[in-house]
């Protein structure tokens, strides 16, 4: 059981089942809705989801498409402004933010996506692969 949480505490999530390696995105709408240089994304079955509380504090913003479906959707409370998760349309999974999580994830960084827009300010220094854009994935 995985457990995560907002910086004020009024909303909580649980989540049964594994999480996919942790993919960092250097993508401009991810660094925005983050507000760093990159966005730690993880993902897990939606059905492995439960609120534990703030469910109703939970606010989506969905921007406007840049070029073909599905839309970025993002997810943040509405008190404090923490990034939460959120359905990927058109699939099983919900997708958030590694930081969010309570204590240490079982899992690590697997790869970084849309390195072209990686901010000049910020240096990648790992050895992971890295992607222009978003690989294909099973």
């Amino acid at each position: 059981m995985t457990k995560g949480s907002c910086l004020c505490g009024n909303v909580a999530f649980e989540i049964d089942g594994p999480l996919t390696p942790i993919q960092y995105c250097h993508a401009t709408r991810c660094r925005k809705a983050s507000g760093a240089a990159f966005a730690p994304e993880v993902a897990a079955k939606v059905s492995g989801l439960r609120w534990v509380r703030g469910e109703d504090l939970v606010t989506i913003y969905e921007a406007p498409l840049l070029r073909e479906p599905p839309p970025y959707r993002h997810a943040f409370c509405r008190v404090c402004g923490s990034p939460l998760p959120v359905v990927l349309e058109g699939t099983d999974f919900v997708v958030l933010n590694a930081g969010i999580l309570d204590g240490e994830p079982a899992t690590r960084g697997v790869w970084h996506v849309f390195v072209e827009q990686n901010p000049a300010w910020h240096e990648i220094a790992d050895g992971l692969p890295r992607f222009p854009e978003q690989p294909v994935r099973d």
